[in-house]
């Protein structure tokens, strides 16, 4: 099918074209004879007028497994911004992915809510990841990062240097919200903390949906301050997928020295890690997770 057009009726093979990296040495090249326009085997593909295309299933899988993107660089000897530009590639496929897998695989009947904080360059920019888990099989659903103000001593601190920084907390969790109600049709409970501002989100987004909610506990000394102590946690799933959230994911760690730079960016990564974590909990191998088959090729 013609990726201009739309048309498969009149494509005919027009040649091929040598790539000098990848598994794959010659692309198959293509003319449209309707628009009259050309295209090849790798046109809006995942490695589509890449360069490095063999390494594509390395950073994906490394970048979600605890390793910085400057290490990974030096260990696959190629320059920093070339992991920062297929982390921003491979996060837009992975949304891609995720919507359609929102739509195949919807949650059952209990969804955890939650968010978690992280920060920008530095601690007077925070920033808050709205995050939903399916209770039954522990998939992530959505996430949605978001601006929030810096609180505590680092407020006045914040606003000195930085300026009014917006709260769009309440925003990122309502965008969660959405995705889960248009794909929620056997919804009917949501877990959540205490938090003052879910009853009303839940109530305006779900609404008809039973809001149960459980008081905060102590963290663990183990788990990234993400486990908490005592007998059986009601929202385990998702403390559980927060804590593996901040483990995998080096820019998360409660101790670490590598930073988000831009909103957008930790967004790709979040993205990225649900095709991983989704995947991985039901023993699908990383190399055949949906869409990305063709990585390295």
């Amino acid at each position: 099918m013609c990726p201009h057009c739309g048309r498969h009726d009149g494509v005919k093979k027009q040649g091929f074209f040598a790539r000098q990296t990848g598994a794959c040495g010659r692309i198959q090249r293509y003319r449209c004879k309707p628009c009259g326009r050309f295209f090849s085997a790798q046109t809006k593909t995942l490695t589509y007028r890449e360069r490095k295309p063999d390494i594509d299933q390395d950073v994906a899988m490394w970048l979600c497994s605890g390793v910085s993107q400057r290490r990974l660089a030096r260990n696959l000897g190629v320059h920093p911004i070339t992991i920062a530009r297929k982390l921003v590639r491979l996060g837009y496929h992975a949304a891609i992915d995720n919507r359609r897998d929102r739509k195949a695989r919807p949650p059952k009947t209990t969804v955890e809510i939650d968010e978690m904080e992280t920060f920008e360059h530095t601690k007077c920019k925070p920033l808050a990841i709205a995050l939903a888990v399916d209770s039954d099989t522990r998939r992530i659903i959505a996430a949605q990062v978001s601006v929030m103000p810096a609180k505590g001593r680092l407020a006045e601190i914040s606003r000195r240097r930085y300026g009014y920084r917006p709260d769009r907390r309440s925003r990122g969790l309502r965008h969660v919200l959405r995705k889960i109600r248009n794909v929620g049709a056997t919804l009917t409970t949501i877990k959540s903390d205490e938090c003052p501002r879910y009853p009303e989100l839940v109530k305006e987004t779900l609404p008809g949906l039973i809001h149960l909610t459980y008081k905060g506990r102590r963290a663990r000394c183990i788990g990234q301050g993400e486990l908490k102590r005592g007998g059986r946690d009601p929202i385990f799933s998702l403390n559980h997928t927060c804590a593996k959230y901040r483990d995998d994911l080096k820019r998360l760690s409660r101790r670490s020295w590598c930073t988000t730079k831009l909103k957008e960016r930790l967004q790709a990564f979040v993205e990225m890690y649900i095709r991983y974590h989704n995947e991985t909990i039901e023993g699908v191998r990383w190399p055949q997770v949906i869409g990305w088959q063709n990585a390295g090729k």
